[in-house]
């Protein structure tokens, strides 16, 4: 289990806890090395599945025929079409 410092959780507190939702590790906090028995735990297991279509967009920008396949395949669900998860894990 990773570790941090009161001090770190005290002076950077948004960043320990984006680092424990984006890893989906449990982070012990420790005072002068030593635990203090209190733990940051995700309540989902590993990275988001999702990522949102600004982030997305920022990384891989999407050109104009692949934004039109895009919106005619989002156009073309029914209301009864289950959407998956094409990373959800197959049991």
């Amino acid at each position: 289990m990773a570790t941090v410092g009161t001090r770190e959780l005290k002076q950077n507190p948004h960043a320990v806890v984006r680092r424990v939702l984006e890893t989906g590790e449990a982070v012990e906090v420790t005072t002068h090395g030593h635990p203090t028995g209190v733990a940051l735990v995700p309540t989902t297991t590993g990275p988001r599945q999702w990522v949102r279509g600004v982030e997305l967009v920022r990384l891989a920008p999407i050109d104009d025929p692949a934004r039109e396949r895009l919106h005619h395949d989002l156009a073309s669900l029914g209301e009864d079409d289950e959407i998956a998860d094409p990373w959800e894990p197959r049991a």
